[in-house]
């Protein structure tokens, strides 16, 4: 289902305070020559009076001075004034970088936006912050913990925003920080979006600032995917390593792979220290191609580059097993969990599927897509080792376009790699781009020049991106 609403935490997504409440109330009570009293002391009791702010079931001045009382500040006036500079602090908020320029850009894809968040004061004064960073007009609900009566991560508070929008969890995100929070909006059915995120936060997808929402798949507008299907993308090209594929690293299965090269090519030396040597060489050699974008056969690669002390006429016929089997001294690859379902359904779509790849293999992806029986669905195949020039040089994905009968516009890379699949895929004329990129490298920046037409978190994320063709023929 469409996401048609966004909701958004506000503190620590969309505004921030100079300095935390909590820590400004400590350097206040510095200040005073008070020592606070250790949390740990008054932690559950500190737990149940926040919740109760939080549901507007004691004011916030009530709160604070509790809270002044509890860390040690014994005189009632004190405790007043030092409310009153508390009360002025929290009405101190600045914009999160790209905060209002992201809300305007989904106010203007046609997004409902609203805000769900936690807060010991009341609505009016939550409004009075948003008006000050010029929020308020690109949000449309408000739920706010004090005015609902309850707080995150209680599903009710995100299912009375969703009330008041008028939309069902379904259609709906929650764009928070918080793990708990975030927890929270999936209890209540909602797509979650981690950004700005706690090291443990889990989500359905990740941003690492509020301008890159835009790039998600489920935040672009109707308008950008229907001029998408404009282009009538017919063929779709995906990487292998690190998007249709893991690697995952295993010691012993690493070894036998080592043991079993040493025994093929016949050294006296120990398969660790023989293999050793090989990626030294190997290294040699990735720097050499990457610099001139040719990629060696197999035969190549092992009579020039790494074993060229070998009798040419001995490595020459076994160098296609010794791919195979260096290929596993780095690890064991899988398929993406979604990668069998995402193809044939893309497939049911229309679309046609190939392969567009960097390895110096020529056996093991043809085997894998045999053995997976996904080599039905990927009639074209071009692998660097066998075409000889390699990514980012545009005639890689020409060739892989002049294969499958399409025009570079009329096909889609899907790959992992900014400046490799981007760049190189732009250069050949492709129509569009995509990247899968890794949750946990999400706080990597992409340059300007290297950013794609989306970024996916996972292979499914394309079902979002790429409806049936024959229907959007049909509505043409």
């Amino acid at each position: 289902m469409a996401i048609k609403g966004i909701f958004f935490d506000a503190a620590g997504v969309l505004y921030r305070r100079p300095e935390s409440t909590n820590l400004f109330v400590l350097k206040l009570l510095e200040r005073e020559g008070i020592v606070p009293r250790p949390v740990d002391a008054f932690r559950d009791r500190l737990g149940a009076l926040r919740a109760d702010a939080n549901k507007g079931v004691i004011a916030p001045d009530e709160y604070w001075d509790a809270v002044l009382e509890m860390y040690g500040v014994g005189d009632p006036n004190l405790r007043k004034a030092l409310v009153a500079e508390i009360n002025a602090h929290s009405d101190t908020v600045e914009e999160i970088p790209g905060a209002r320029q992201a809300l305007a850009t989904l106010k203007q894809r046609g997004f409902r936006l609203g805000i769900v968040t936690d807060t010991i004061y009341p609505l009016e004064r939550k409004r009075r912050w948003l008006d000050s960073l010029g929020l308020s007009p690109l949000v449309d609900v408000l739920a706010c913990s004090t005015d609902v009566g309850a707080h995150k991560p209680d599903p009710a508070i995100y299912l009375r925003a969703l009330e008041m929008a008028g939309l069902t969890p379904g259609e709906s995100a929650f764009v928070g920080h918080d793990a708990e929070e975030l927890e929270g909006a999936r209890k209540a059915g909602m797509t979650t979006v981690a950004v700005n995120y706690d090291r443990d936060a889990r989500a359905d997808y990740y941003a690492a600032t509020p301008l890159d929402l835009l790039d998600l798949p489920i935040f672009k507008d109707h308008a950008r995917l229907e001029g998408d299907m404009e282009r009538d993308i017919e063929v779709i090209f995906i990487d292998v390593g690190a998007t249709l594929r893991v690697l995952v690293e295993d010691e012993e299965y690493q070894a036998e792979a080592r043991r079993r090269i040493a025994e093929l090519v016949g050294t006296q030396e120990s398969p660790e220290a023989f293999c050793a040597e090989l990626d030294k060489r190997y290294k040699t050699y990735r720097k050499w191609a990457f610099e001139t974008l040719n990629e060696a056969s197999e035969r190549e690669l092992w009579t020039r580059w790494l074993l060229p002390d070998y009798p040419e006429e001995k490595i020459a016929p076994l160098a296609g097993e010794l791919t195979f089997l260096y290929r596993q001294t780095m690890g064991r690859r899988f398929a993406q969990p979604d990668a069998k379902d995402v193809v044939l359904e893309l497939t049911r779509r229309g679309y046609r599927l190939g392969i567009i790849s960097n390895t110096i293999t020529e056996r093991e992806i043809p085997q894998w897509l045999e053995e997976d029986g996904l080599k039905p669905y990927f009639p074209t195949v071009v692998l660097s080792s066998i075409f000889g020039r390699r990514k980012p040089g545009p005639e890689i994905y020409l060739e892989g376009a002049r294969r499958a009968g399409v025009e570079p516009a009329r096909a889609v890379y899907v790959g992992d790699n900014p400046t490799r699949d981007v760049e190189g895929a732009r250069k050949a004329g492709f129509g569009m781009v995509i990247l899968l990129l890794d949750p946990a490298e999400a706080d990597e920046p992409i340059a300007e020049e290297n950013k794609p037409d989306y970024i996916i978190r996972r292979l499914s994320d394309l079902l979002d991106i790429f409806p049936p063709r024959q229907a959007a023929q049909a509505a043409s």
